[in-house]
């Protein structure tokens, strides 16, 4: 039977500034105060619960997953970016958006991106490979333009390349603003012409832009089996195409949520891959054995799978995932109120002691030796609302680690970057490392480290 626990009003409103300016400090220390359901007060008879037991994740996210929306307030701000795509849309229209869109994510469809994801990074390797050993390269940045780059090539068949810099600032620039929207509860309306809200339009501006180039093109040439193909011959009963807004809607989603999560994910990868020179070498191994048999395929590739699933444990992308009872509910005997606010983190579960062993050191090797326990690890979210692009990301993020390791050491003399807990877990500043050609792989040492 569950129970729950949690600070008063007072102390509520007492710690709000550490919320604002440190969540994921806030949310660790709050299950730890309090276990694995702590509650907490925000109106007359209301609440928001914190959840880290897998069983009462299981209940919300799977079990019961009609009992909870996504009319949350995180949702509802991040679609200021993104209006109703799959990823903040909800009943209906998600359902029916969520059909549609499936099939381009089969594994079988997949695999047939094997190619690009391998060209394109190899590309980033090669320039790299050619840059004076020690120059120093913002890892964030290059991975967030060759992610959009795949994205490109894998749903829209296009060359974004060129478009990547303005792209990748702004997304960046739109989703900073949500967050700083998110946390300010004394906003200004968004249609009052503040520098930021302009520096925001502007952004959101340049992502429509990209969208209608990306359908004019298509429209004016030949089609392509791709999703947007897919997006652009759906029909629905009445024999009508999908409607221009959530057409638009679908597309920004796709370049914003295809790219920023898996390259956030990276980043992480090499910051730790930095710090532990041991497994970036076994990595390297690894991916020199395989390269030796042919092209690069994942399935020869189980230990930088290993490395892309542990940084994807320490630093999920998707730290965040709430949800709004719709009705009244019970969870193993813990009384959810309808309306209650229900916040899941798989950054403090996946960090939790009770359920991971040496749960703050990176070690690659425990996703070798057994497969995580259910609802203890949800970088992807879980239940009928978990990402579609998971196996796209976990296809995508071991190829291009095994492409840059053989090639290239990235390395540094400073500690981990600290967090900046926006839309996604992003390094304070960039990733800043060192580059240097590899050539020849050291023989690996089993090294753990505490972060």
């Amino acid at each position: 039977m569950l129970t729950a626990s949690g600070p008063d009003l007072r102390a509520l409103l007492r710690d709000l500034p550490t919320l604002r300016d440190d969540p994921l400090g806030f949310f660790v220390d709050l299950e730890r105060r309090y276990g694995p359901v702590a509650r907490l007060p925000f109106g007359p008879g209301r609440f928001a619960f914190l959840l880290s037991d897998p069983g009462a994740i299981q209940h919300v996210l799977q079990d019961q997953a009609r009992r909870y929306t996504k009319r949350t307030f995180q949702y509802t701000t991040l679609s200021l970016v993104t209006g109703q795509g799959l990823l903040t849309s909800d009943g209906p229209v998600w359902l029916r958006q969520r059909r549609l869109m499936q099939p381009a994510f089969h594994r079988e469809r997949l695999t047939g991106f094997t190619a690009s994801m391998n060209a394109a990074a190899a590309g980033l390797a090669e320039r790299w490979s050619v840059a004076p050993d020690g120059q120093r390269v913002d890892v964030d940045r290059a991975m967030l333009a060759l992610s959009l780059e795949i994205v490109g090539t894998t749903f829209f068949t296009t060359d974004l390349r060129a478009d990547a810099p303005q792209l990748v600032s702004a997304v960046i620039t739109a989703l900073d603003h949500v967050i700083a929207r998110s946390r300010n509860p004394f906003a200004p309306p968004i249609w009052l012409p503040t520098p930021a809200h302009r520096a925001f339009k502007r952004a959101v501006g340049a992502l429509d832009d990209a969208v209608t180039r990306l359908i004019a093109e298509r429209r004016a040439g030949p089609p392509r089996p791709d999703l947007l193909q897919m997006l652009l011959d759906t029909r629905d009963e009445d024999g009508r195409p999908m409607e221009p807004r959530l057409l638009r809607d679908e597309l920004v989603t796709l370049i914003v949520a295809g790219h920023e999560t898996v390259a956030s994910a990276l980043t992480w990868a090499w910051a730790l891959l930095a710090q532990h020179p041991a497994a970036a070498d076994r990595l390297a191994l690894e991916a020199d054995a395989a390269a030796s048999a042919g092209s690069l395929d994942p399935r020869d590739l189980p230990f930088a799978t290993a490395v892309f699933d542990e940084a994807l444990r320490l630093y999920p992308p998707a730290w965040l995932i709430t949800r709004q009872a719709a009705e009244d509910d019970d969870i193993e005997g813990l009384r959810v109120p309808a309306g209650s606010l229900v916040i899941v983190s798989p950054y403090v579960v996946q960090r939790r002691a009770a359920l991971w062993p040496e749960p703050d050191r990176f070690r690659p090797e425990r996703f070798l030796e057994a497969a995580p326990q259910r609802f203890a690890y949800l970088p992807f979210g879980a239940g009928p609302r978990l990402c579609i692009g998971q196996g796209f990301a976990r296809l995508e993020g071991p190829l291009i680690l095994a492409n840059l390791a053989r090639r290239v050491r990235l390395s540094t003399e400073s500690a981990l970057p600290a967090i900046e807990p926006l839309v996604t877990l992003r390094p304070h500043g960039g990733l800043h490392l060192h580059v240097t050609r590899r050539v020849a792989s050291a023989t690996p040492e089993r090294s753990t480290s505490t972060l």
